[in-house]
C-alpha cells in the first residue's frame, strides 16, 4: 500500500539540571539528534554548537538556535537529503531540527520527511515500507539516560484516495511495521479516533509502564487535518511535553513503589524481632544491647521510609501541575481550532486521574508504616527503659547489701580485734602445737562476720521490696 508525503515528528524531552555525576552527559539530547540525522542522511548538525542553552534564562520558553542561525526568523535548523527509494532511485528528504527550553527542560522537534512538492510538483506516493528509511538501526528510539524524560513520535502520512478510509487501521498498523520492523520493539495497539477530522492511531500501553513508548500515527484524509496541525504545532509540542512529564512521574512513582514496598517488608520483619510487653519469655530472651542496637537502626529506616513516602508525594504534585498544564494547552488548541478535540482530552480526563488515584492509593496503604515504626520504636524505647531500670536497681541492691556486710564485717573486726586474746584461747586448745596467729584469726573471724551480714542484708532488702510489691 501506499501514502502521500509521510512524515516523521519526533519530540523529545530531557530536564535542564546540572547533575554531581561528572559521567552524565548534559547534551544527550542534542547529541542524540545529531546521531539521528546522520544514521538517516549521513549528514551531521553539530546542534551542540549551534545553541546557546543559556539563552534568556529567565524566560519560560526559549528558542536555543543562536541569533547567527537564525534565518528569515525561523528558530529551526533545516536540512535536506537523498535517500535510496529503490535500487535505481533516490528520493529527497527534508526536515528541520526546532531546539527549545520549556521551563526546566529542553525540548528536541526534530522532522522528517519526504515533501509534498519537489521542483513545483507533487511528490509521487510512496509504498508504507519506505517510511523504515526514517529509522535505521531503531534511531528514533533514544536510550536509558539518568536525565531522559521521555518522547512522542508523531508519524502523519496522506491517505491516497477514498478506498484508503475504508482500511484506514491496517495502513495504521503497515506503517508502524514499516517504522518498527522488528517484532520486539513494535508497540502495542492503544485506541484509535479522530482528530481535526482525520483518523488516529494510539500506540503503548500504561500497563507496560516500565518499557512504555508513545507513537501516533495520523492519516489525513484531507487539507483540513493538516492546516490545523500547522495552525498549533507549538500547543502541540508544548501538549506532549507536559504529557510526558506527566508520565515519567508516574512510571517514577512505580519505581519508589517498588522501594517502599521492600522497605515495609523490612519493618515488619524488624517489628517481629521486637519483644512483646507482657510476655515473660519474650522479655527475658531479649538482649538489652541488641535491643539498643535495634532502637539506633529503627529511626534511620524510619528516615528513609519518610523520604520515599516524601518522594511518591512529590511525583503526585509533579502529575498534578503538569496535568493542569496539560488541561490549559487543550483549551488554547480548542480556541484555535473551535472543534471537538476529544482524542486529545482523553489523556487528562482518564488517565491523568488514574494516575493520581493510584500514588493516593499508594499513600495510604504505606503510610501505615510510618505508624507501624513509630509504635516499634516506642515499644522499644519502653522495653530499654524498663530493662535498664531493673539492672539499676539490681545493682543499687549490691551495692547496698555489700555495704551492709563490709559495714557490719568491719564492726566484728573490731569487736574481734579489742577481744582476740579470749578468742585465741579456744583456738590454741585446738592445736596445741600450731596455736593460730592472732593476726588470721582476726582475719578469719571477720570475713564469717561480713558473709552474715551480706546475708542478712539480702534478706531484710528483699523482703522489703516483697512488702512493695
Amino acid at each position: 500500500m501506499k501514502v502521500y508525503a509521510p512524515n516523521v515528528h519526533l519530540f523529545a524531552f530531557q530536564l535542564d539540571k546540572n547533575s554531581n555525576e561528572p559521567s552524565v552527559n548534559k547534551n544527550f539530547i542534542w547529541k542524540t539528534g545529531d546521531e539521528i540525522v546522520h544514521t538517516t542522511l549521513h549528514q551531521d548538525l553539530h546542534l551542540c554548537q549551534r545553541i546557546d542553552v543559556n539563552k534568556e534564562p529567565d524566560n519560560p520558553r526559549v528558542d536555543l538556535l543562536k541569533d547567527a542561525e537564525v534565518i528569515d526568523n525561523n528558530y529551526a535548523l533545516s536540512f535536506a537529503g537523498k535517500v535510496p527509494l529503490n535500487q535505481t532511485q533516490d528520493v529527497l528528504i527534508k526536515g528541520f531540527a526546532h531546539p527549545l527550553r520549556i521551563y526546566d527542560s529542553y525540548s528536541l522537534w526534530l522532522n522528517l520527511r519526504r515533501p509534498e512538492q519537489e521542483d513545483d510538483q507533487p511528490t509521487a506516493d510512496v509504498d508504507i515500507t519506505f517510511l523504515s528509511r526514517f529509522n535505521q538501526n531503531n534511531c528514533l528510539t533514544f536510550k536509558e539516560h539518568p536525565l531522559f524524560l521521555g518522547e512522542t513520535l508523531l508519524i502523519t502520512a496522506w491517505l491516497t484516495g477514498a478506498k484508503d478510509k475504508k482500511v484506514v487501521k491496517q495502513i495504521a498498523e503497515e506503517c508502524l511495521t514499516a517504522v518498527f520492523p522488528d517484532s520486539q520493539k513494535q508497540l502495542p495497539f492503544n485506541r484509535q479516533g479522530e482528530l481535526f477530522g482525520s483518523p488516529i492511531f494510539e500506540y503503548g500501553l500504561f500497563s507496560q509502564i516500565s518499557k512504555y513508548h508513545h507513537v501516533l500515527i495520523w492519516l489525513f484524509a484531507d487539507e483540513q487535518a493538516d492546516n490545523k496541525f500547522n495552525q498549533c504545532t507549538q500547543e502541540l509540542l508544548d501538549l506532549f511535553f507536559f504529557r510526558t512529564k506527566v508520565v515519567k512521574a508516574y512510571k517514577d512513582s512505580r519505581e519508589i513503589y517498588k522501594q517502599l514496598d521492600a522497605a515495609y517488608l523490612q519493618i515488619e520483619a524488624e517489628l517481629d524481632k521486637v519483644p512483646k510487653l507482657g510476655d515473660e519469655q519474650s522479655m527475658f530472651a531479649a538482649n538489652l544491647t541488641d535491643l539498643k542496637n535495634q532502637l539506633k537502626a529503627l529511626p534511620q529506616l524510619a528516615l528513609r521510609y519518610t523520604r520515599l513516602l516524601r518522594n511518591l508525594e512529590d511525583y503526585q504534585n509533579t502529575i498534578a501541575i503538569n496535568a493542569y498544564n496539560y488541561e490549559e494547552r487543550l483549551q488554547k488548541i480548542h480556541a484555535i481550532i473551535c472543534e471537538n478535540i476529544n482524542f486529545l482530552e482523553t489523556f487528562s480526563e482518564k488517565n491523568c486521574p488514574y494516575f493520581q488515584q493510584q500514588i493516593n492509593a499508594d499513600l495510604g496503604y504505606f503510610r501505615h508504616g510510618s505508624e507501624l515504626l513509630g509504635r516499634a520504636i516506642d515499644s522499644i524505647r519502653g522495653i530499654v527503659e524498663i530493662e535498664q531500670a531493673e539492672r539499676d536497681r539490681s545493682l543499687e541492691n549490691t551495692i547496698q547489701i555489700l555495704g551492709i556486710g563490709f559495714g557490719g564485717g568491719a564492726i566484728a573486726s573490731g569487736v574481734v580485734t579489742t577481744h582476740i586474746d579470749k578468742i585465741n584461747q579456744p583456738l590454741t586448745a585446738i592445736s596445741p602445737n600450731n596455736p593460730p596467729h592472732p593476726f588470721y584469726a582476726s582475719l578469719l573471724l571477720s570475713i564469717v562476720a561480713t558473709l552474715l551480714f551480706i546475708a542478712l542484708g539480702w534478706w531484710w532488702i528483699n523482703k522489703g521490696q516483697g512488702r512493695k510489691n
